[in-house]
């Protein structure tokens, strides 16, 4: 098995030069989190997906160790803050907060990232999380089925939520009265939380179950518990009563419930062994890429139709440094941040022998002949086409000043989404 002892202070500062945050929109709220890929690599690699525990957030300790462990093992990594009802929330969520949330939000924010990861061409998806974000990603599988490889659970809950005696009479007078003021709620000892938040947690004491969820679900699964681990005391005891040969579980002897010290590696150690032998390659496809290859514009067309969008042809070859500059200075980080996806259809063409599509009337074509019907030879080149292949807006050839390239192709596109609705 491979040891991964790194030392954290060096990875925790590479961290900071690699991660990347990404936001998208959701039910009126922006959601964020933080993208870190290894090394070179895309999102066709592969992505981990992370979720953290009960009123916490993507900048934890654990979560932090983890995505740099992974990423210095070739492993890329998302690890998402739940919004808990909070406009693009950073940090913990106070007790005294008024708490809205429920465990079904969690559910639609789930697979909106999930969506936003397909849209990105991203390659195999595991979803990995901490205490009731452990719960959460099992209630999730168990009940929506999503297009996941696998799944890592850290310390998940393993019982029923913890109630007071008074917890019929509560969900009665959320019931009634829209809200409870000064009730226990989660680990907060007082707290202001509203009927619907109140009964999702505490409206099926089997709710917060693992193992019980476990026994529902057919794809690997990988759970961790800590030996010494006072939040989840009983989670090894609970264990046995999951009999499945999908589902492996490891007890990390004298860890805690979040990992301290060098115990965040033996969870990576071990992880990557389980991701190795049960389902994930840990190169990338060759036919993945943070950026889609065109390869149908009648496809394409029917997208930007239905979105509303123009088509953006990035026109690229082999060996073309500008063509690499814009890509990683320009190009990707506006794709991980979802602002491309959320404005236009974005493809990359080539100029190189060989590299055909499939042009808007269906036939097919190389790329350097579609180039030329827009006078788009010089690489790289942006072309703004409309979905019947019509030219929108002035193209951009070359790059005069990449530090101000985006925001000109912003303008590019906006200019070009106006002229869509011009007769």
């Amino acid at each position: 098995m491979r040891r991964v002892y790194t030392v954290l202070v060096l990875l925790l500062s590479s961290l900071a030069v690699c991660a990347d945050e990404v936001k998208l929109q959701h039910d009126g709220l922006t959601l964020n989190g933080e993208l870190v890929l290894a090394g070179e690599q895309t999102l066709a690699a592969g992505v981990i997906l992370i979720v953290h525990g009960t009123l916490a957030h993507n900048g934890m300790e654990i979560v932090t160790t983890l995505q740099a462990l992974f990423a210095e093992n070739g492993r890329n990594s998302l690890a998402i803050n739940l919004s808990l009802g909070v406009d693009d929330r950073h940090g913990f969520l106070p007790c005294d907060a008024e708490h809205t949330h429920t465990m079904e939000d969690a559910d639609t924010e789930l697979g909106a990232w999930l969506s936003w990861l397909q849209s990105m061409d991203a390659g195999e998806i595991v979803l990995l999380g901490h205490s009731r974000g452990g719960n959460q990603i099992a209630r999730f599988i168990a009940e929506h089925d999503p297009d996941i490889v696998a799944a890592i659970l850290i310390a998940p809950s393993s019982g029923g939520e913890p109630v007071s005696a008074d917890r019929e009479e509560n969900l009665q007078r959320a019931g009634e009265n829209g809200r409870l003021l000064d009730v226990p709620f989660l680990h907060c000892s007082s707290a202001t939380v509203s009927a619907e938040s109140y009964a999702s947690y505490y409206g099926s004491v089997d709710a917060t179950n693992t193992p019980a969820l476990l026994n529902r679900i057919d794809l690997p699964v990988l759970v961790f518990s800590g030996s010494e681990d006072s939040v989840v005391p009983n989670l090894a005891e609970h264990m046995r009563s999951v009999n499945r040969n999908n589902i492996v579980f490891e007890e990390i002897v004298g860890a805690d419930h979040f990992f301290r010290d060098l115990y965040a590696d033996d969870i990576v150690e071990s992880a990557l062994a389980f991701l190795d032998a049960h389902c994930c390659r840990a190169e990338a496809p060759e036919s993945g890429r943070l950026i889609t290859w065109a390869d149908s514009f009648v496809a394409d067309a029917r997208l930007a139709t239905k979105k509303h969008f123009p088509i953006v042809v990035f026109v690229s070859q082999t060996g073309c440094q500008p063509c690499e500059a814009l890509r990683q200075q320009v190009l990707f980080p506006m794709m991980r941040s979802g602002m491309m996806q959320e404005q236009a259809v974005f493809r990359e063409l080539s100029l190189d022998d060989g590299f055909t599509v499939e042009d808007f009337d269906g036939a097919e074509i190389s790329g350097a002949k579609f180039a030329r019907r827009y006078a788009a030879d010089i690489t790289p080149t942006l072309v703004f086409l409309d979905s019947s292949g019509k030219e929108l807006v002035k193209k951009r050839p070359g790059i005069s000043n990449i530090e101000y390239y985006g925001f000109y192709l912003g303008k590019s596109i906006k200019a070009a989404t106006a002229a869509l609705d011009m007769p």
